[in-house]
């Protein structure tokens, strides 16, 4: 087991355009049709008057963003947890988000890092932040049991 190949501070960076079918799609796979989401009506009487994007699929992006930073490393790398996710402003459907990531912490002894995620909107405001914890493996040889 050698050093880590992280560099502390790097940024990785994914946009997207959360579309209508982003959330419909994501609703019906994981069953959370509240009508915040899909019922416009519903949302006429809310305070932001239109259909949010469910707050785990924008939180989702972290994983993405995150995952950049272990390839990056060329490590093989295993997600631990999050850790103070908050949701900060609320996600519109047409929103464009930008997730940036960065490792903030290497325990060399342990194999684990610890990243910052910090979501913006197209208004450049903050939406989300959240920690993120990796752990480095080692693959087990084909044919051998762990």
């Amino acid at each position: 087991m050698g050093s880590l190949h992280f560099e502390i501070g790097k940024k990785f960076t994914l946009t997207k355009t959360f579309a209508e079918s982003d959330v419909y799609l994501f609703a019906g796979i994981i069953g959370d049709l509240f009508p915040a989401h899909v019922n416009e009506e519903y949302c006429k009487r809310m305070p932001y008057g239109t259909r949010l994007v469910h707050g785990c699929l924008t939180f989702s992006l972290c994983s993405t963003v995150s995952g950049m930073a272990g390839v990056d490393s060329g490590h093989d790398i295993l997600a631990m947890g999050y850790d103070q996710v908050k949701f900060l402003k609320p996600v519109f459907f047409g929103d464009t988000i930008t997730a940036t990531y960065w490792i903030t912490e290497v325990n060399e002894a342990r194999r684990k890092t610890t990243g910052q995620c910090v979501m913006t909107n197209q208004r450049g405001e903050t939406v989300l932040t959240c920690l993120h914890y990796m752990k480095v493996i080692d693959l087990v040889e084909e044919g051998k049991g762990p």
